[in-house]
């Protein structure tokens, strides 16, 4: 029982671990590099312990950047951490644990490939046999722009421009920037082009690059791995590289107090609202707002919507994060739902949502609106039952988008209740009260003829 007690308290632990490490490749030659990054989501101003992991590699390079993020509710602060490892030895090495404010990662096997001259003189004797034209293959790297905002994207555009009758196969490895996070933004895509009138294939690949620190960055090209057969069983590999770029970070167009910063092309701000044609004191009611950002990675969306109010009681019940591509360019989408309780009845007002962004395009600040709501909370009024019937009726009431429906049920008879006395025993009882005030009033009379005299 202490076993089954021990497993699951480890496993509940892994499967909630705040701390993540990863790295781009498991397996590398002697005097490459590889990337490491390292993820906390509560860091709580703490770094990483690299004491380990300096024994083996050699850190070449590193940044950090922190992002705000809602999880469960809550607003954190996720940390993200790249390193630019060099192996210092060759073999089967280890990333070991790293250790940040008590969490732990996994470690992660790393195999160095050695070096060998008789490796070397096999590769260069079958490249003589047949020899690739290295110059004949054009790869070209570009950005669609120099000079960026924090947290503005950048399109790296890849183009691989080869001869028509090259069988081989490429395998691209994205581009590396210390300190900016690289996402894929389109898929391998082959079109034909013509070049002093010979069939070529031009391959084409995009990344995005985001990066949040003011600065000059410089690109690691994007490799590429061009693999050929030589004869049946026999491969040959050629390694080419793009050209090198650089771009720089400048400080933000307008410093908002708000604490965000949406550098886009294109912002929309929706939602859907259910509201009833009848609200009383205590309905519920439900509102989702979606925020759509061309252009950006969807961590860096803000909090939509005010949780407090002093007559709405406001619970944010789901939040929704997405990336996808829509025409060719990256959307980056925020869902947000929360359901409003009424606390208070009368003339009740919600204030509109402003989120404030910047348009890359016209280099001017923008604002999108949702309009405020006045809302008409009644009092809410339960029918009263009927005497003698088991059980209540009640007026139901379905409202909807166009009028409200009211469906009064059928109410049984009121019934009449038993009389205690027929008609002759209650004229008999009349005439003996009758006759007994008459009595009375005689008697009184006498009495007081007798004073008198």
């Amino acid at each position: 029982m202490r076993l089954i007690f021990i497993l699951l308290l480890v496993t509940s632990f892994e499967l909630y671990a705040k701390v993540t490490a990863s790295v781009d490749q498991n397996k590398i030659r002697y005097g490459h590099s590889l990337q490491l990054n390292v993820s906390s989501d509560n860091a709580a101003g703490l770094s990483p312990n690299l004491a380990k992991l300096k024994r083996n590699f050699k850190i070449i390079g590193s940044s950090k950047v922190s992002r705000p993020h809602i999880k469960n509710g809550q607003r954190q602060i996720k940390t993200l951490w790249f390193y630019v490892l060099q192996p210092k030895l060759s073999g089967n090495l280890t990333i070991p644990v790293i250790k940040i404010n008590g969490e732990k990662t996994k470690p992660i096997p790393i195999n160095v490939q050695a070096i060998k001259k008789s490796k070397q003189q096999k590769v260069a004797k079958i490249a003589q046999n047949k020899k690739l034209d290295t110059h004949n293959i054009i790869v070209k790297a570009t950005l669609n722009n120099n000079r960026i905002y924090p947290n503005e994207m950048l399109k790296y555009h890849l183009s691989i421009n080869t001869p028509k009758e090259n069988n081989g196969d490429f395998k691209v490895n994205a581009p590396f920037i210390a300190g900016a996070i690289v996402l894929p933004l389109t898929q391998m895509s082959v079109k034909q082009t013509t070049l002093r009138g010979k069939l070529r294939n031009v391959y084409s690949q995009s990344f995005a690059i985001f990066a949040e620190q003011v600065a000059i960055y410089q690109i690691e090209p994007a490799s590429i791995v061009y693999s050929e057969t030589v004869q049946p069983g026999t491969a040959k590999e050629l390694h080419l590289k793009a050209n090198n770029l650089h771009f720089e970070v400048t400080p933000k167009a307008n410093q908002s107090s708000l604490g965000y910063w949406l550098p886009s092309e294109s912002i929309s701000l929706t939602e859907a609202i259910n509201i009833p044609k009848i609200l009383n004191k205590g309905d519920q009611i439900s509102r989702t707002i979606t925020l759509n950002g061309q252009g950006l990675d969807s961590d860096s969306l803000p909090l939509m919507s005010t949780l407090t109010h002093e007559n709405i009681r406001i619970s944010l019940e789901d939040v929704t994060l997405s990336s996808e591509m829509i025409a060719g360019e990256l959307i980056a989408t925020r869902s947000e739902t929360v359901s409003m309780t009424f606390t208070s009845s009368g003339t009740i007002s919600v204030e509109p949502i402003d989120i404030h962004w910047w348009n890359t395009t016209v280099d001017q600040a923008r604002v999108a609106t949702l309009p405020a709501y006045t809302f008409k909370v009644t009092d809410l009024i339960k029918p009263l039952a009927h005497p003698n019937t088991s059980s209540e009726k009640t007026v139901s009431i379905t409202t909807t988008d166009s009028q409200n429906q009211i469906t009064a049920e059928t109410l049984p008879p009121l019934q009449t209740p038993e009389k205690l006395f027929s008609d002759s025993q209650l004229n008999a009882l009349i005439g003996i009260l009758f006759t007994l005030l008459v009595m009375t009033t005689a008697g009184w009379l006498v009495s007081l003829r007798s004073k008198k005299s």
